[in-house]
């Protein structure tokens, strides 16, 4: 049995419903018992109502699991989820759990592409603070590390598409623009999670997942805006011009459209040094290939 936590979010309601169509046990954590079950499909697939803030919760739904795959996490603070609630403090409880449960072999943890010691980012160090639980554990560990993450319903292409669509004759982006990024498709993700889970040669290691190519974000807007047949031209907003009227932004939006950690993260690459993905045996497909199939 595989317990995933994040069932129901991007990553977590596509990789449930691989591994169950795979014919695996999975046994998928949720927030909302009606949510899930619009979301995920049945054969395989028993359903835990439990919050990884809830550690009872997280016991009673590690139980009998043989695998965890830890999904959890949040690209921005909301009301009531920091990132230190949700990346250190929840996963420290599903470590827990997984240990208290005593048949669990193999804890995968989704961490992101840049974590290291000494990030700027608060979302950064806080996912590098959970790693080093998860190292410590004493569980059988492997980290993952994806890039931008894109495919059907993704947030990262949906604020793109909104930006190009903006009724003015260009496309405004903040920063020069010149950032690396190398975009994994959700499918070709989701196959090496189903790959790397329960697998023990796969134990102990750290996973940077990417897509093949290495691509600036003006080249990633542009692929964008081709694919929606848009032709406008860039208008770089330097970042030290936007810094304080995104923390306006933050001070008076639940949710604002960029926050002051995301253009820490902004000015630096997200590439992978050596692609997991040649190990795992998996051909990614092309950015532009892959956004042709949704956008």
């Amino acid at each position: 049995m595989i317990l995933v936590t994040g069932s129901t979010g991007f990553v977590g309601s596509r990789l449930v419903n691989r591994l169950a169509a795979e014919g695996r046990a999975v046994r998928a954590l949720v927030r909302s018992r009606e949510k899930a079950e619009k979301k995920l499909g049945g054969g395989n697939i028993e359903l835990a109502v439990g919050d990884v803030s809830d550690p009872e919760s997280l016991v009673l739904a590690a139980q009998g699991c043989d695998a965890v795959v830890h999904l959890v996490g949040i690209i921005q603070p909301a009301p009531g989820q920091s990132f230190r609630s949700i990346h250190v403090e929840g996963t420290r409880n599903v470590l827990d759990a997984a240990k208290k449960a005593g048949t669990v072999k193999h804890f995968i943890y989704q961490s992101a592409l840049g974590t290291r010691e000494n990030a700027r980012s608060e979302y950064h160090k806080t996912k590098y603070a959970a790693e080093e639980m998860t190292r410590a554990s004493g569980l059988n560990w492997t980290i993952t590390r994806p890039s931008i993450i894109y495919g059907p319903g993704d947030e990262f292409t949906l604020r793109m598409k909104s930006l190009i669509g903006q009724p003015v004759p260009f496309i405004p982006l903040l920063g020069n623009g010149n950032g690396l990024f190398q975009p994994v498709y959700i499918d070709d993700l989701t196959e090496a999670l189903a790959r790397i889970t329960g697998e023990p040669k796969y134990h102990g290691k750290v996973a940077e997942l990417c897509g093949p190519r290495r691509l600036t974000l003006n080249e990633v807007v542009r692929e964008i805006a081709g694919a929606m047949g848009k032709k406008k031209p860039l208008m770089h907003i330097p970042i030290p011009f936007a810094g304080p009227a995104v923390l306006a932004m933050e001070a008076i939006l639940p949710k604002p459209p960029v926050t002051f950690d995301q253009l820490l993260m902004l000015r630096e690459d997200n590439v992978c040094d050596s692609n997991f993905m040649d190990e795992l045996g998996i051909l990614p497909i092309d950015f532009r290939e892959g956004l042709r199939k949704f956008v």
